[in-house]
């Protein structure tokens, strides 16, 4: 009964971490270029299979902790379009990325809807890097973005955008404001990148499914609720009679 109490609530606090994402991905279903997030749980295929491969690892008696999280995987895909009209507004191919400085050091976004900001070229707050390093521009001119990523000011070329690809055993961590940073493996940036401009790729969010995902958790969370409750009173009557004898 015991276990019966502690599978149940694995579960129960499985399905909050889910619904902690799936109202994440809800509230940034308008955010530039977000890529939603995922909850992966082991199935019981791959638990059973571990456990035939480790036999001899196995304490008798030994408990399964329930439900076993996998991972929190980001979706790579890529969003809509939205025509917006803006000379610094831009959209990125899959599987690229533009480098920002941060305080933490170089990190990597899909955000597109650059801006002039204190004398740089920013996004979200951060500062875009170029091909020699952070973007500086002087106020009181039009900027702009070519197709191939040059930066351009009254129509003449101030830098270049670093607009990169991954190679390598590499991993890519999300952290907050749309930003990722790269474990292991290369940032390689592109030479002569193409990016579609007064574009922005708007969230791979789709509210509609992500709504029905938290409906389904909510009810899998109830279930475990009722199958813990269950196997508490089954086992407070347990107690009660053998206190009786």
């Amino acid at each position: 009964m015991i276990k019966g109490i502690l599978s149940a609530a694995t579960a129960m606090r499985a399905q909050v971490l889910n619904q902690e994402v799936i109202a994440n991905n809800l509230a940034n279903v308008d955010t530039v270029a977000y890529q939603k997030d995922k909850v992966v749980f082991r199935s019981f295929h791959d638990v059973l299979m571990y456990r035939f491969d480790n036999l001899s690892q196995t304490a008798i008696g030994g408990f399964s902790s329930g439900t076993i999280l996998h991972d929190i995987a980001t979706m790579d895909t890529v969003g809509g379009l939205e025509t917006t009209g803006r000379p610094l507004d831009i959209a990125l191919p899959q599987g690229t990325y533009l480098a920002v400085e941060t305080p933490a050091g170089t990190r990597y976004t899909r955000m597109g809807n650059l801006r002039y900001e204190d004398g740089f070229l920013s996004v979200g707050g951060y500062r875009i890097l170029g091909v020699a390093g952070v973007i500086a521009l002087e106020a009181g001119r039009e900027y702009s973005i070519s197709d191939d990523g040059r930066v351009l000011a009254d129509g003449e070329v101030v830098d270049r955008l670093s607009v990169v690809t991954f190679t390598g055993d590499y991993e890519l961590h999300k952290e907050g404001n749309s930003l990722f940073r790269l474990e292991g493996g290369y940032a390689n940036p592109i030479e002569s990148p193409r990016v579609l401009v007064g574009v922005l790729e708007k969230s791979t969010v789709d509210p509609v499914s992500e709504m029905v995902a938290l409906i389904t958790s909510m009810r899998v969370y109830e279930a475990a609720q009722r199958a813990l409750h269950s196997h508490d009173e089954t086992l407070e009557q347990a107690v009660n009679r053998v206190g009786r004898v």
